[in-house]
């Protein structure tokens, strides 16, 4: 069967452990050409995929879970999903952003079950309890953090405090600045609007300057 030869090129890509140097395919495809090809079954399509995009996907994960062999494990959970979503996706919408959701979601999964992920929040509260304003109240007077960090400050805090940060605030900063993709990219990521991916950001950077502050 089609699906079972696309499964078992993942699970051939995945059976040695991803490493930072592993090599990224040729961009001689675009990524909806790959796409349509794994949809008739070309197993090589799907592990070109698998290829381009594994150490990124890897990277956010290990944000999300903190522990390099859980990423790793959510890792290959995704892309055995991605193949049996294929017919899913819809045509002419970004596959990265796509990608990285069902990531997310199979991340959010796994911290549910241990009791790390909030199920729910208030109207008046986000979703690590703490107490914030609608999306529509949260303009401000004052420089946002942005404005008073200088990009290789920036930089340099996100990549050592991310880690510490509440999961939230630590997928937003994250994708903003490690895997670079706009507000609008990340908001199809999160399920939410780009106003809200951005109040996550702008508040992510707020808790990290306050922390940084503290320490």
């Amino acid at each position: 069967m089609a699906t079972l030869r696309i499964v078992d090129s993942i699970m051939h890509l995945a059976a040695g452990r991803l490493v930072e140097g592993w090599a990224l395919a040729s961009a001689s495809s675009t990524d909806a050409e790959l796409l349509e090809a794994a949809r008739r079954g070309e197993g090589e399509a799907i592990a070109r995929l698998v290829e381009r995009y594994s150490l990124a996907l890897l990277r956010y994960l290990r944000r999300m879970v903190v522990q390099q062999d859980l990423a790793e494990d959510l890792l290959q959970e995704t892309w055995l999903k991605v193949v049996e979503r294929l017919d899913r996706h819809q045509r002419g919408r970004p596959f990265l952003p796509w990608l990285f959701a069902i990531g997310r979601n199979c991340a959010i999964d796994f911290l549910r079950r241990r009791d790390r992920w909030p199920r729910f929040a208030t109207p008046f509260s986000d979703e690590d309890g703490e107490s914030a304003e609608p999306v529509d109240r949260l303009a401000s007077k004052e420089p946002s953090p942005l404005e008073t960090l200088s990009e290789r400050e920036l930089q340099e805090h996100v990549a050592l405090m991310i880690p510490l940060l509440p999961p939230m605030y630590r997928e937003a900063l994250t994708l903003r600045f490690e895997q670079e993709m706009a507000l609008e990219e990340m908001a199809m990521v999160m399920n939410v609007p780009p106003s809200t991916a951005k109040t996550r950001v702008h508040r992510g950077l707020k808790l990290l300057r306050r922390r940084l502050e503290e320490r």
